[in-house]
């Protein structure tokens, strides 16, 4: 029996031995060289896009450009991917993500809580604000605020303000010639003639309206006495008004030209225009500042014409389309309010995310980043 199970162990070396030995080949080495590996076809991602000047750009050849679309082609080149772009609009971005039909979504994308739910962002790569944009002021700077003077605004309604004063001391100068005509014929008769004593009562209104009062001429019958003490005291209003509306009109003026426009109380001392249906007209509303909405050629064209003072919105847009369509005629002032923060959005759970991340950090801290902004923008800073 020893025997036996000695032959068997001895039969099992043997056949090691001969394996090892080049006897037996493994089956993959049976396949002739000529047949290649199979290879596993490439994933093509779907890329959301949105007009969205300066950073997405629909070219009449059906091409885009603009910041975040060549951004993007810079890095999905470093990180290999194979993409196509689909045109969709801002909301349907968001929804392509979280219902699946897309993978990417490329453009001016602000970070937002309500947006996080339904996908994920990558970093930040631009930061906005709102500005506004104003006519360009050819004037020195030293004398810049002289152009209020030359406001054709501005004398339209001091015209307007002049012709109701006047209209209410020509009916109170009535009155006054009317009660001291004959008792008082030195000063208000005017010598017979009825003009020129109308006049002289017209001319007392306007001196004690102004509380010059030279004394020349006064009322001397109770009735004239009395009218003069009501026109002195409503004489007062009348100048503390006129003196508050012209400060009103001279600072508005001002405000137009651009010069004094720093934060949002400016803004509510002048009339503003902005996009339908834009995060800047429901900051203005949030905020209680009155504004228009106007679509974009609309809206510029008023703010040239004098019907607004001044266009609220994202400062990189206002900046684009004054530098490509307006260049010369407006100037942009940034507010420093509502800042926002751009972002690449991808599906929830993305696996590519965090190599995005690291290609796009990279990419921004580039010079061609730079030239790619002064390109688009002029000189941006924030």
């Amino acid at each position: 029996m020893k025997g036996i199970l000695f032959a068997a162990r001895c039969g099992a070396i043997l056949c090691a031995l001969a394996l090892s030995s080049g006897g037996v080949q493994p089956a993959d080495k049976d396949l002739p060289p000529s047949i290649p590996a199979p290879v596993v076809p490439k994933q093509k991602y779907i890329v959301g896009v949105a007009p969205g000047p300066p950073f997405n750009i629909h070219q009449p050849n059906g091409t885009w450009t603009g910041i975040s679309v060549e951004l993007w082609r810079e890095m999905a080149d470093d990180l290999g991917i194979d993409f196509e772009f689909r045109e969709t609009n801002l909301s349907g971005s968001f929804d392509g993500l979280s219902q699946g039909w897309l993978d990417f979504a490329v453009g001016p994308l602000t970070i937002t809580e309500a947006r996080e739910e339904v996908c994920d962002f990558t970093h930040a790569y631009f930061s906005s604000g709102i500005a506004v944009a104003v006519p360009s002021s050819h004037l020195p700077s030293e004398f810049k605020f002289l152009g209020a003077f030359f406001d054709v605004a501005l004398w339209l309604a001091v015209a307007r303000i002049a012709t109701g004063l006047l209209i209410i001391m020509a009916a109170v100068a009535a009155l006054i010639w009317v009660c001291e005509r004959r008792a008082n014929a030195a000063h208000f008769g005017g010598g017979g003639r009825p003009s020129r004593g109308f006049g002289a009562a017209l001319w007392w209104a306007a001196v004690t309206m102004t509380t010059v009062g030279y004394g020349d001429i006064s009322p001397q019958t109770f009735k004239g006495r009395v009218i003069a003490v009501l026109w002195m005291f409503t004489s007062l209003v009348l100048v503390s008004t006129f003196t508050a509306t012209m400060a009103s009109i001279l600072t508005t003026a001002r405000l137009s030209q651009g010069a004094s426009i720093t934060g949002l109380e400016d803004l509510r001392k002048i009339h503003v225009g902005t996009f339908v249906d834009s995060s800047t007209a429901e900051y203005l509303e949030t905020n209680h500042i009155d504004y228009i909405t106007l679509p974009r050629a609309a809206l510029f064209q008023a703010l040239k014409k004098g019907r607004i003072q001044a266009i609220a919105y994202d400062e990189p847009f206002l900046r684009y389309v004054i530098r490509t369509e307006y260049a010369g005629q407006f100037n942009v002032i940034p507010l420093n309010v509502d800042p926002q923060l751009y972002a690449f959005a991808l599906r929830e759970g993305s696996p590519m995310r965090e190599s995005i991340n690291r290609a796009l950090l990279r990419r921004i801290h580039e010079p061609a980043w730079h030239d790619l902004l002064y390109h688009y923008l002029g000189n941006y800073t924030r």
